[in-house]
């Protein structure tokens, strides 16, 4: 029998399809041409939307899976029995996304697995990577017996039934581990936070933060789900959870300023800042206002206060876990992010992938044991849990509405691919700074493992100083404070004296000895054009110089079929190989600076490995060169006029 559509959930879907329409076209393109072309990440903020959202408040939300499962299983609070199937659904499509979250985010995705055989157990992230992909199996079976009740596979259904209460009891336990975990992670990173988010009980503040936002979910779900099938809520049931919820919610409150205050940072919220208005806006949405809301007297506790305070809560939450994740981090790097409009679409596109299978599970299988009572006139459902009639809508059938919402989806995302490549492509000029030449004065611990030098007189190499004062190179090419360490004398004895000059200066301007590396690479990312045709031309006889770089007379006169440079400037090119990005750069374009240094010194150091053989590689690994500040005082950093440079 046929029923009216539910435009409801027809237009939520159709939604839904769209976004993953979207996500769907920029996911193609970021597998297929990496990260570049779809985050705003930098090297030094390499944690975003995908890791503070899919992944992060992703674990958090599905948290509502083990409160539910202990009330019922544990504590025996079987009233609560009607909001578990939901709930444990939820937390495995929440730990799912948490893996699609990570699969889009890793450089290397086909690497995820290697944590099961290379195992680093004094790592928190290794005990995370193993909380989370074995509570996903807890979960999977968790929910299998919804599965095996709606394909009559009776035999398997009381299999699996048998082991509910372990599988409760494991489940409770990787969630409680690897919720807070993912606070430890941060407690080892003090230098990356602000203090208003940084903090030693982070793991405490984590698992208790979970908890409140897994009673305001499960609350939001169900709230949502009765909203879309036109359903009555649970109301006495979500009355009790929001009032469980208050309490935690109190107590996070008070581990929140209680901790800061007793460490003397309570000041960072008061101080007027960005990082102060944002804490308390986090605080407010996340704790203040749903606290309110879920304590009010029964009598003014309305369905409307009820919804208020649960979205509150899980949004104000999830931005929580963003300043952790990333957001707090800016005011301590002080590299500026904003996610790009394709690290929304793809995270959006998984959320919304999740919400269409939790629909789906619903419409075909029992998730709702118990729908309640519906007193008054009731509308049809899209499914009704008890007679299991679906809906066959009367116009344009459901077959056609998800496919034409899927491609304009994937139209839409080529166009927003299309659009950050156009803008990446018109990118801002970043002029290089030159480097610095500095005195080095090195000292040499007793047992010879630690090198300690000493730098001073800071100047620019270009203001009349006579050559390489002090044979040593501050190099901070943009201008981002954070300093390379280039000591020129050192190399210079070791690869052969003044001889080997010419395997980094490889190219020099007319009569100049050694054209400094800035000279051609002018720009810190983008290729820079260094053939002067005007010039060539005056030099070696206006137009009847023309055939000696454009022999051929049938072709035309362009850059590509020109005679390649190294041919007439044979004596100013030393052949040594020097590997670069594969570009297809035309001859007389120089790469950006950043490529250009490391497409010359990653191969020597490598060549370096290779002759005199180490345990592990570290010549051509960053932290070889680029030494971040630490409180310590060990690594590269400028102290009033001075440099300090620790173990090497």
């Amino acid at each position: 029998m046929n029923t009216p559509l539910n435009l409801r959930l027809a237009t939520t879907k159709m939604v839904l399809w769209l976004l993953v329409g979207v996500a769907t076209s920029v996911g193609a393109v970021r597998y297929a041409l990496g990260l570049g072309l779809t985050t705003a990440l930098t090297d030094l903020t390499p944690w975003g939307l995908w890791i503070g959202l899919d992944v992060m408040a992703g674990v958090a939300v599905a948290a509502g899976g083990f409160v539910i499962a202990a009330a019922v299983h544990v504590f025996h609070l079987d009233r609560y029995h009607a909001l578990l199937r939901p709930a444990v659904l939820t937390a495995f499509l929440g730990y799912t996304a948490v893996v699609l979250g990570l699969l889009v985010d890793l450089g290397r995705p086909w690497n995820i697995w290697r944590m099961m055989l290379y195992w680093q157990p004094t790592s928190a992230l290794f005990e995370v990577g193993w909380c989370v992909m074995l509570y996903l199996t807890v979960l999977t079976l968790e929910f299998a017996p919804v599965v095996f009740e709606g394909l009559r596979w009776n035999r398997a259904f009381v299999f699996v039934r048998r082991f509910t209460l372990p599988l409760v009891v494991v489940g409770i336990a990787l969630s409680t581990l690897h919720q807070s975990s993912l606070g430890t992670l941060l407690v080892i990173a003090p230098d990356r936070l602000h203090p208003l988010w940084y903090s030693p009980i982070l793991p405490i503040i984590f698992l208790v933060s979970a908890i409140g936002l897994g009673l305001a979910m499960v609350t939001a779900e169900s709230l949502a789900s009765s909203w879309l099938f036109h359903r009555e809520p649970e109301w006495p049931l979500l009355h009790g959870l929001t009032r469980a919820a208050a309490i935690v919610l109190g107590l996070y409150l008070a581990l929140r300023l209680g901790d800061l205050a007793w460490r003397g940072q309570l000041r960072y919220a008061v101080e007027g800042s960005w990082a102060s208005g944002w804490f308390i806006a986090e605080l407010l949405v996340s704790t203040v206002v749903p606290l309110v809301l879920f304590s009010l007297p029964a009598t003014r506790r309305s369905g409307a206060a009820l919804a208020s305070g649960a979205f509150l809560a899980v949004f104000g939450f999830i931005l929580h876990r963003a300043n952790v994740g990333g957001i707090s981090h800016m005011a301590r790097t002080g590299d500026a992010y904003f996610p790009a409009p394709t690290e929304f679409v793809m995270s959006f596109g998984v959320i919304s992938a999740m919400a269409l299978v939790f629909l789906f599970f619903v419409e075909h299988l029992k998730v709702w044991e118990h729908p309640p009572e519906k007193p008054g006139h009731f509308r049809p459902a899209a499914i009704d849990p008890i007679s299991s009639v679906r809906i066959r809508g009367p116009w344009f059938g459901g077959v056609q509405r998800v496919a034409l919402a899927w491609v304009l989806g994937a139209i839409a995302g080529v166009a927003i691919v299309e659009h950050e490549v156009s803008r990446r492509a018109a990118m801002r000029p970043q002029p290089v700074e030159s480097p610095r030449a500095v005195e080095v004065a090195r000292t040499v611990s007793p047992d010879g493992l630690l090198h300690r030098l000493t730098l001073a007189t800071v100047h620019d190499p270009h203001d009349g100083a006579p050559g390489q004062v002090g044979g040593a190179l501050l190099i901070d090419g943009d201008r981002q404070g954070r300093h390379v360490l280039f000591e020129h004398d050192r190399h210079q004895q070791r690869l052969g004296g003044r001889e080997s000059c010419r395997r980094c200066h490889h190219k020099n301007f007319p009569l100049a000895v050694a054209t400094t590396c800035s000279g051609c690479h002018r720009d810190m990312y983008s290729p820079t054009d260094t053939f002067d045709h005007q010039g060539h031309a005056a030099a070696l006889g206006a137009n009847e110089s023309c055939r000696r770089c454009h022999a051929d007379t049938r072709v035309a006169k362009t850059r590509e079929r020109s005679t390649p440079c190294a041919e007439c400037h044979a004596r100013e090119t030393f052949a040594f190989p020097v590997e670069l990005p594969r570009s297809l750069l035309p001859q007389g374009v120089a790469p950006g600076y950043r490529a250009a240094m490391h497409g010359l010194c990653i191969p020597c150091h490598r060549v370096e490995e290779a002759v005199r053989p180490v345990r592990d590689p570290y010549l051509s690994r960053c932290p070889a060169c680029h030494r971040e500040a630490s409180p310590d005082g060990d690594d590269l950093r400028l102290r009033e006029g001075r440099v300090i440079v620790g173990e090497r």
